[in-house]
């Protein structure tokens, strides 16, 4: 038998009066240990299923709060990586004193000796961009090897992404393959640098070693003509010390920086005269010094060469 004071059938009658009608009369009821059970669970499976509906309203607000909210992250993210780092292009063009450079066209040189060029590739590496407070971008290492290739038009455009907002007063890159790289196992020497595909006759097996630069061509001179061969190569030796014509070459930007933003893409135009490679620094005669491959006259024409590149355009 039930006893209770009365004040559940107040509550159920009227729920308005009390905040939780069946709760309080469970409190209030003296029953046997069986009746209470029963009521108890009939109690509960009430106040179950309105908290059920609460407890999974409130999960889906979560569930749809977070997924908005990790959304927000990502595009917040992905928008400050896309705002803070731009592009840039840069375009290389051949030239031979101010005419473009053609193959099989003839060009004369202060001398009076005459040449045409058939083959021209060369490395270029390790790019870096300096700022005029002296900080420095560089561009990662693996993305940073191009093999330039005159009969090979999309070559010489180089794409660079990621590169940070800023306003840049120099460029700088290496001609040729660095030491630190042309020592490393061949899993780490792939792509343009792959010895057995698009490297491979840039490389001198017997040497173990990367051609910086090479040129081939014809000349021809009062005195005689002939074929030009000048395969530029030596990194200062692993084991020993060699020849080394891997040279640093930075094109000031100080008169028109080049300022990168982001969400754009700047392009910088590079001339590289050919002229200078006969003569830069130290001139030549190319009737004395027709074919070059791996002797200490390498190093006088990998001087030369790093000196004729100029920045001829930026947008």
């Amino acid at each position: 038998m039930v006893e209770s004071d009365g004040l559940e059938n107040r509550y159920r009658s009227n729920p308005i009066e009390g905040s939780n009608p069946s709760f309080s009369a469970t409190f209030l009821c003296r029953t046997s240990s069986k009746l209470y059970l029963i009521d108890y669970q009939l109690i509960f499976t009430d106040f179950g299923i309105i908290m059920l509906r609460y407890i999974y309203s409130f999960l889906f607000s979560l569930m749809i709060s977070s997924s908005l909210f990790i959304m927000g992250c990502s595009d917040h993210s992905s928008n400050s990586m896309h705002d803070d780092h731009g592009s840039l292009q840069v375009s290389i063009h051949h030239v031979f004193d101010s005419l473009p450079f053609v193959f099989d066209k003839a060009y004369s040189l202060p001398n009076g000796e005459k040449v045409k060029g058939s083959l021209l590739r060369y490395f270029i590496s390790n790019i870096s961009f300096e700022k005029a407070d002296g900080t420095t971008h560089v561009i990662p290492q693996d993305e940073s090897y191009f093999l330039i290739d005159e009969s090979v038009l999309s070559s010489k455009s180089i794409a660079l992404e990621h590169i940070p907002s800023g306003t840049y007063t120099a460029i700088r890159f290496t001609i040729g393959v660095d030491s630190l790289r042309s020592t490393m196992g061949l899993d780490k020497r792939k792509g343009i640098l792959d010895i057995g595909a698009a490297a491979q006759d840039m490389y001198w097996s017997w040497n173990s070693g990367y051609i910086h630069f090479k040129f081939e061509g014809s000349f021809t001179a009062l005195s005689a003509s002939g074929d030009i061969r000048y395969h530029v190569g030596g990194f200062g030796g692993y084991s020993s010390p060699t020849i080394n014509a891997i040279r640093s070459v930075r094109l000031s930007l100080t008169d028109a920086p080049l300022v990168i933003t982001g969400s754009t893409q700047k392009s910088i135009v590079i001339s590289a005269d050919l002229k200078k490679m006969f003569t830069g620094i130290i001139p030549f005669s190319v009737a004395e010094n027709p074919s070059v491959m791996f002797s200490p006259f390498c190093v006088t024409i990998a001087d030369n060469y790093a000196t004729m590149f100029s920045v001829v355009n930026k947008d």
